[in-house]
């Protein structure tokens, strides 16, 4: 969804060129993607080269490095063999055991030795792209920034028309710029963290926040899910133990200066849970004021009740 004022129509030709970018380089759906290539790649004694015509991947490869390294490892892209495991991939889902687990951990962990990507540069001009895989069966798996990254994408072009005053959404992720029509901040729902497989069935919504020249993103495990002799199996993977989490978060919303920020952002609050969800979060916005960085956190309280949590600042941003 894009919304947008104070200019004339932009082309629906210019949005989808941006989405179909994003698909080409990212979606992990896609056959043809470039991320399948790499992934598909399994030669640790040559390089994976290509010409990155998106000027994408040196951009999303840096702030996943940057992502990784302030979550302690809580946000990692090379999770992708273990959402391939637990059946939340393009792989059918297939009975896990303990021994799958532990064969494909060795293989996780974003690190220089495992996989890393380069540009070649000659004469101060861009050449082609590489990836080298010291580890053949490592994988990549943007989803947890992707859709925040594509929301950026598309703002950046609305601005580049001279659209300052809009709302975009994609799969969830929103990023607002100025104000509405009427003078007043974007008003954004946060849904209720019911339990549904089958899509927005059942949303209800939990609060609404105003939003001005920043993005909001939430991140849960109430949707992608399946139960499996009794025990919840969400498609949130940690990378510590190759398992999907088991606690009691439920959502993470976060408000930061960007939607590729804000996504990962709650990815990384997911993966840790509620107590060191917030202690990351709070030492994250210590580090980064100028990111504008707030959490709204819904956990599970037992007995049907949810418990609540929000960084100071959320308050400043709450209209309902």
């Amino acid at each position: 969804m894009v919304k947008y004022h104070g200019v004339d129509s932009i082309s629906q030709a210019v949005i989808d060129s941006v989405l179909g970018v994003v698909d080409d380089e990212f979606n992990l759906w896609r056959p043809e993607s470039r991320i399948n290539a790499i992934n598909a790649f399994d030669r640790s004694d040559t390089l994976y080269q290509f010409v990155d015509r998106s000027g994408l991947w040196s951009s999303i490869w840096s702030q996943t490095l940057d992502l990784h390294a302030a979550s302690q490892g809580a946000f990692d892209p090379t999770i992708q063999p273990l959402v391939e495991l637990w059946g939340f991939g393009l792989t059918k889902r297939e009975k896990v055991i303990d021994a799958n687990v532990k064969a494909l951990l060795p293989h996780v962990g974003l690190s220089f030795e495992r996989i890393d990507l380069n540009e070649v540069m000659e004469d101060n001009q861009y050449r082609f792209t590489t990836v080298r895989k010291r580890d053949p069966q490592a994988g990549i798996d943007f989803n947890g920034i992707a859709q925040g990254l594509t929301v950026d994408l598309l703002a950046e072009t609305l601005q580049s028309f001279g659209a300052n005053d809009f709302m975009i959404e994609v799969g969830g992720e929103v990023r607002c710029g100025g104000k509405r029509s009427d003078g007043h901040a974007w008003r954004i729902a946060i849904d209720r963290p019911i339990a549904s497989t089958d899509g927005l069935d059942g949303r209800e919504i939990q609060a609404i926040v105003g939003i001005t020249d920043a993005a909001i993103c939430t991140s849960g495990n109430y949707r992608k899910f399946y139960e499996e002799n009794g025990i919840k199996r969400s498609h949130t993977i940690s990378p510590f133990n190759g398992y999907p989490v088991q606690h009691s978060l439920l959502s993470v919303t976060i408000h930061a200066v960007n939607a590729s920020t804000a996504d990962g952002l709650a990815t990384a609050c997911m993966v840790w849970g509620p107590e060191e969800g917030k202690r990351f979060i709070e030492n994250y916005r210590q580090a980064n004021p100028f990111e504008r960085v707030e959490a709204y956190f819904i956990s599970d309280g037992g007995a049907g009740e949810w418990t609540l949590w929000q960084s100071d600042g959320w308050l400043d941003l709450a209209i309902d």
